[in-house]
């Protein structure tokens, strides 16, 4: 019997040196659902492509998913809008169409009460909205829990409705424009459901619990609205924080040789 040895360095393992840069040049299409938010400052002007034009454009009223549906449903029944998508973090939508509908888009934006404003590349980020104030919200509540006591004191029925009506005009005018907005576009969101339910309430004379549901819905926004801003600076901190160029090291993959005996 004889020993065959074979020599397995032709066999060697040769390093799996992947150089393949993998370069994805993702379009203007960043939703808020992928990797990072990207900062205002780079968005770009109307870029005009294969698909048609994308033009990112900035809503400073959209930082939530019930803004986000009533503009889908608004642009996306337009033919010359052929995508759409919503980073709500940074408040921007982004929208793939016709080279000449842009202005009709911007009109359909404008018709559901919010404020269009194109997002440059060369601009500065806009600065932050200003806090809303408190008091007329507390001035509201004052006037709902006063029409609650005086009719459980039974006084006389114009004495709480007035206080009612004080107190959802005050802190409720906001949820009916936008309320009505949405009725009027065939979407049922919660502005438009509030308003249904307060009105109905004022309708059968029930003015304390008409009152103070306008009072706790716009508390509970206010403060969504709050949680939001410090989400979104949060998140505008960190991508400061972030350096814009990175160097990585790697180690290569080390060459290794097998050298298998045969069987005598």
């Amino acid at each position: 019997m004889s020993a065959h040895t074979h020599d397995h360095d032709s066999h060697a393992h040769h390093d799996h040196t992947h150089g393949h840069a993998h370069d994805h040049g993702h379009d203007a299409h960043s939703c808020c659902a992928h990797d990072a938010a990207p900062a205002l400052e780079q968005l770009a002007t109307p870029v005009t492509g294969t698909q048609g034009s994308t033009t990112p454009i900035r809503i400073l009223q959209m930082d939530c998913p019930t803004e986000e549906a009533l503009l889908r449903k608004k642009l996306g029944g337009m033919e010359s809008v052929t995508g759409l998508e919503f980073n709500l973090m940074q408040r921007v939508l982004t929208v793939t169409h016709a080279p000449d509908a842009l202005q009709p888009i911007l009109n359909a934006v404008r018709s559901l009460g919010f404020t269009p404003e194109l997002a440059d590349a060369a601009a500065p980020p806009p600065a932050p909205e200003p806090a809303k104030s408190w008091t007329p919200l507390a001035l509201a509540g004052i006037a709902a829990i006063a029409s609650e006591a005086s009719h459980w004191a039974g006084l006389p029925v114009w004495v709480p409705a007035l206080l009612a009506i004080m107190a959802v005009l005050v802190c409720g005018l906001g949820t009916y424009k936008k309320g009505w907005i949405a009725i009027r576009n065939g979407n049922l969101n919660i502005n438009a459901l509030m308003s249904i339910a307060v009105t109905g309430a004022l309708l059968l004379g029930q003015w304390p619990e008409a009152a103070m549901v306008m009072v706790l819905f716009t508390v509970a926004e206010l403060i969504e609205a709050r949680s939001l801003d410090r989400a979104r600076n949060a998140i505008q901190g960190l991508m400061q924080l972030a350096p814009e160029q990175a160097t990585v090291q790697q180690k290569p993959a080390r060459s290794t040789a097998h050298a298998t005996p045969s069987k005598a």
